[in-house]
């Protein structure tokens, strides 16, 4: 019977297309098939963990009055929303850290954070955190005696949320306009701008609209009968 000779080269094809075969795709696309959830579990968590601290920061305030605390909460918010690119977090971190060090009486590292959340949120158009920036921001010249800047800021604030049509906001920036126009001994402008608060008063707990700003309340809580 004779001997019947296969090719050498027709077996390693055939081995080479054997191996192809269990082979579905490369090393490389398979890779990336399980890399893109974890990104994006990741993104997820770090986004949910910026959050948590966000929140903790509040509690460590109003809570315990733990404002040192609540300023290493905010801060580490604030490095994971930039480091997952969160613009709008980044900016809301930026102005509680500012809200840390007016409570901590660095009225300077105050300012100087409210004014990079007001910049951002100009930058992303949040029309309602830009508000409260502002709102704030006159808070902050409030407290140092600047009436006419903590005016000038209220009243650009005021703007805003009646344009919102956020009548708490609108009315807390009302009443801080009637403080500081008293200090300034502008009684009549203080009554005008009284009057419009009195006006939305009763209805500014039924607006749905949210708002940071810093309630006068909590600068009288701080520096006494002013």
């Amino acid at each position: 019977m004779p001997i019947i000779m296969r090719s050498p080269t027709k077996i390693i094809a055939f081995i080479a297309l054997l191996f192809s075969v269990q082979t579905p795709f490369p090393p490389t696309f398979s890779a990336s098939l399980f890399t893109i959830p974890v990104q994006a579990e990741t993104l997820v968590d770090r986004q949910a963990e910026a959050d948590r601290l966000q929140q903790q920061g509040f509690e460590q305030v109003q809570k315990n009055r733990q404002f040192d605390a609540a300023l290493e909460s905010w801060q580490k918010a604030l490095t994971i929303y930039q480091e997952i690119k969160d613009r709008r977090g980044e900016g809301r971190s930026l102005g509680n850290i500012g809200y840390a060090y007016f409570l901590l009486d660095d009225e300077d590292k105050a300012i100087e954070y409210l004014e990079q959340d007001l910049a951002i949120a100009r930058e992303i158009k949040d029309r309602q955190e830009e508000a409260d920036a502002l709102g704030n921001l006159g808070t902050v010249y409030y407290s140092l005696g600047n009436y006419t800047k903590a005016i000038d800021y209220h009243q650009q604030s005021l703007a805003i949320q009646q344009k919102l049509k956020n009548r708490r906001g609108e009315a807390l920036c009302l009443n801080n306009l009637v403080t500081a126009y008293r200090y300034l001994g502008e009684y009549a402008k203080a009554t005008e701008y009284e009057q419009q608060s009195f006006a939305i008063g009763p209805n500014q707990e039924e607006a749905a609209a949210p708002t940071r700003l810093w309630q006068l309340f909590k600068i009288v809580e701080r520096y006494g009968n002013v």
